[in-house]
């Protein structure tokens, strides 16, 4: 499945995030998955690994749930210890 990082610029504490994940975690549409996400507390900015069918079902996903981001950038992971670019 096509992989995506999300970036939100977003107040958040660590509690917020928290709050708020468990909120938004049963709204996630079916065949898209949330996998982790890299915060940057003292910012206020989050990178968000996400897999999904196309951006713009991620785009929609937030939108409908008032979610904030700045951008949705399609990725490839590359496997350090196999050193490897996925499909």
């Amino acid at each position: 499945m096509p992989r995506f990082v999300a970036v939100h610029t977003m107040p958040f504490t660590e509690e917020q995030l928290t709050e708020f994940a468990k909120g938004i975690i049963p709204k996630i549409p079916p065949g898209v998955s949330w996998n982790r996400t890299y915060c940057d507390f003292a910012d206020g900015k989050f990178f968000c690994d996400w897999e999904a069918p196309n951006k713009e079902t991620i785009e929609q996903a937030f939108k409908a749930n008032n979610v904030p981001f700045d951008v949705v950038y399609p990725v490839r992971l590359f496997d350090i210890a196999k050193a490897e670019l996925e499909p």
